[in-house]
């Protein structure tokens, strides 16, 4: 009975560490996929030097096939658009030459990668122009391994139907070709005799075979991700949901560490999940894996994930409507509660007006009190501002006009001492001459502009504020203490004057002119139907 009991203790303990690990492996998970830009960046990063590693180099046509294989190795599991491109151009140059060896070894990377994307019929075609006889060992075994790939990515889309066996027959034929020529304790041999040990019904030896060799691999590699990826499905068919949801998880936080972007593993964790119907995280896998899929280009992978779309959703609009049920049910809960509560209140209410008609005199005072305040606040401020504009303009404006005066009595007698003089020639071209004038109006402004912005120093800067991005006034160091003619036009509106015609006269221009003007700056404004009082609200300070 002790026996039992200890035995009974050992097992819920090794439940509870799994329990655990499981929880530290989805957290490792969604921390990478939180990370996805990252992993992008630097994957981009690899590539990026082994280009700018030839570039501006003059390759041979050797290094140039070269570089081409280690392009297409990098972007193999990352991009199918670019793998593709890169050893079709090598195919491309091979096919037809005495490199035969190089062709084909070129032609059953470019098989791969027609194959994964779906292409099944031009992966074949391309297969069948090599001759495996004429190979070397090594190029033998991966030519095998294509065709054994190439049969098993048809039974996933047959799957369901008459034809998966057929796929499987033929994917097992070329294994057992591998395992034939293969060296003992290589990668392919091992993969291949466990995959072909497994579909025979020893899904046991094959398991350990898999789990003996893993050790040998690091997480972020592509074989360590199809290595788990197969343990997976090995215990998927021993029923072992929690050894296959193990190895999906390692599968596919390898999938992610190393920017493997052709991957399943992501996609069978969402389907686990569904059937769990922890629909949350199963939604959220899956559109992370039609994420990469659509990064990588593979329409297999896009069309497999299109089936169980429709499952996830459902099962999410599912639990929404069990919530919703549930909601509804606490709502009515709540308002019965609610009703005993009304009894409560309706009395609570009767003290409460006892005490509302003093407390509303209180506030009508607070606020007549608040409201007076913020009148003498506002009248204080406009005083200020008034003395401001008074001391600031006064000045300048009273020293203006003496040197105006000055200059009139010089310019009298000036006009006389010619008229007297009969230099009528001279005493009309003076008459007519518009300098002295001209030279008025630009001290007049020049003095404006610098009483305006010793008063508000902050005007341009504010107006800006008030323009649409493209259309502001622009501040230069050399015209800090200068207005333009439309900013002159807004410091008279700030001023209070608001007439066309006072502000046409003060600026000596046009009634049309100061018009147009006004129309332009309220175009160009944020607010439009407020611009000019906007304009009038800005502080001194």
């Amino acid at each position: 009975m002790k026996y039992l009991w200890f035995t009974f203790l050992l097992l819920v303990q090794a439940t509870m560490m799994t329990a655990q690990e499981k929880k530290v492996l989805y957290k490792t998970l969604d921390s990478l996929i939180a990370h996805y830009d990252h992993q992008t960046a630097e994957k981009e990063l690899r590539i990026k030097t082994i280009k700018d590693g030839a570039s501006g180099i003059s390759l041979t046509p050797e290094q140039h096939l070269e570089l081409n294989i280690r392009l297409y190795d990098e972007y193999m599991a990352y991009k199918y658009d670019s793998a593709f491109q890169y050893i079709q151009e090598n195919v491309g140059l091979l096919r037809g030459t005495e490199d035969y060896n190089r062709f084909a070894a070129s032609a059953v990377r470019m098989a791969h990668i027609l194959s994964v994307t779906g292409l099944f019929n031009m992966a074949r075609e391309l297969m069948e122009e090599i001759n495996p006889e004429s190979l070397d060992v090594q190029q033998r075994v991966d030519y095998y391994t294509q065709q054994s790939e190439l049969n098993l990515y048809r039974s996933e889309m047959a799957q369901y139907t008459p034809f998966f066996a057929e796929f499987i027959s033929r994917a097992q034929y070329y294994r057992q070709l591998i395992i034939q020529i293969a060296p003992k304790g290589s990668y392919d041999y091992i993969f291949n005799q466990a995959t072909y040990t497994c579909e025979t019904g020893d899904e046991d030896k094959a398991i350990q075979m898999l789990e003996d060799y893993l050790p040998q691999l690091k997480s972020g590699s592509r074989t360590y991700s199809i290595i788990t990826s197969t343990l997976a499905y090995f215990y998927q068919r021993k029923q072992n949901l929690e050894k296959q949801e193990y190895y999906l998880l390692l599968s596919a936080i390898s999938d992610e560490r190393g920017a493997i972007r052709e991957n399943n593993s992501l996609r069978s964790l969402s389907e686990m999940l569904m059937d769990r119907g922890d629909c949350d995280n199963a939604y959220r896998y899956l559109f992370q894996s039609f994420r990469e899929a659509q990064f990588y280009g593979s329409r297999l992978r896009l069309m497999q994930m299109g089936r169980i779309a429709p499952q996830v959703m459902q099962l999410y609009d599912e639990e929404r409507s069990q919530t919703q049920r549930l909601t509804t049910t606490i709502l009515i809960i709540i308002s019965l509660v609610s009703l005993l509560l009304i009894g409560g209140i309706f009395y609570t209410l009767k003290l409460i007006r006892k005490n509302r008609s003093a407390n509303q005199q209180i506030l009508e005072m607070n606020k007549t009190l608040a409201l007076q305040n913020e009148a003498i606040s506002n009248i204080n401020n406009q005083m200020k501002e008034a003395n401001r504009i008074k001391e600031e303009y006064i000045g300048r404006f009273l020293e203006l006009s003496s040197v105006l005066i000055e200059r009139g009595e010089k310019r009298l007698k000036l006009f006389n001492r010619l008229a007297r003089e009969r230099k009528l020639e001279e005493l009309y071209a003076e008459l007519k001459a518009t300098e002295p004038v001209n030279n008025s109006i630009r001290d007049f402004h020049q003095d404006f502009d610098v009483a305006f912005l010793n008063i508000f120093p902050d005007f341009i800067a504010n107006v800006n504020q008030l323009l649409t991005s493209e259309n502001q006034f622009e501040q230069e160091a050399d015209s800090a203490k200068k207005l333009t003619t439309e900013l002159r036009i807004l410091a008279l509106l700030r001023l209070g004057i608001n007439d066309n015609q006072k502000i046409a006269d003060i600026l000596r221009s046009s009634l049309t002119t100061i018009y147009t003007y006004r129309s332009k700056l309220k175009a160009k404004a944020i607010h439009k139907e407020t611009f000019e009082d906007d304009i009038r609200k800005i502080a001194t300070y």
